[in-house]
């Protein structure tokens, strides 16, 4: 019995009393009792008593942040951690398009001028058409204002509290000497609690399976003249 705590004691001494971190990807901000302590690598002194406890806190931008503790029992020498990717960036686009008009002068088949007046009714129709692929409806359409906008569409990622909102709205400013449409895609962001109050912010970036919408609105009625 006494040669079996003997044992046990000799065996709690020999415990190293640097814990090492290790996180991926490497440029991860650890945290050590709220104090940067490193990126991607890390040491503390392991605490001295079985009830002391150390917080360590990892984050990395477009990753989920690990926050965990670390009590002076525990008997491990090193930690090591891989971060997971934010769901919204991984299933997300950066994009200098959304958020600002850029200008489509149309192609010679989508219209006709008269005299002053521009019938642009082709290029509306396809429009409806590109448009209707992605979003189940168009909110507002006024052919003869020279105006059409979509519902937002909203859009939740998996392993993210991010939710992103998209819509496009399209201005004609067309006139006898230039035929030419004003198109907008904008893309709005909210954690979880700010989008139940519909608090939504401009971001750069666009759901990827709305990147091939902004290909075909640049492209199928016409050339971009500018952005």
């Amino acid at each position: 019995m006494l040669l079996f705590v003997s044992t046990v004691i000799c065996q709690a001494a020999k415990r190293p009393k640097i814990v090492k971190i290790t996180v991926e990807p490497k440029e991860a901000v650890i945290y050590i009792n709220n104090t940067l302590a490193g990126y991607g690598y890390a040491e503390f002194t392991r605490p001295k008593k079985k009830n002391e406890v150390i917080i360590i806190r990892c984050e990395c931008n477009e990753y989920k942040s690990i926050l965990t503790k670390f009590y002076g029992e525990d008997k491990r020498s090193s930690i090591s951690f891989a971060l997971q990717q934010d769901g919204f960036y991984r299933a997300s686009a950066a994009s200098g398009i959304v958020n600002k008009y850029f200008t489509i002068d149309l192609d010679s088949i989508y219209y006709q001028i008269d005299g002053d007046k521009v019938d642009v009714s082709r290029a509306w129709k396809l429009l409806h058409q590109i448009l209707l692929n992605y979003f189940d409806e168009i909110a507002t359409t006024d052919i003869y204002g020279g105006y059409l906008q979509t519902p937002w569409q909203y859009k939740t990622f998996n392993l993210s509290e991010k939710q992103i909102r998209n819509r496009v709205t399209i201005r004609d400013i067309s006139t006898p000497k230039r035929a030419a449409f004003q198109i907008k895609v904008s893309s709005e962001v909210a954690g979880t609690m700010a989008a139940r109050h519909g608090e939504f912010t401009e971001v750069d970036r666009i759901p990827k399976e709305l990147e091939p919408l902004i290909e075909e609105l640049q492209t199928r009625i016409g050339k971009v003249s500018s952005l």
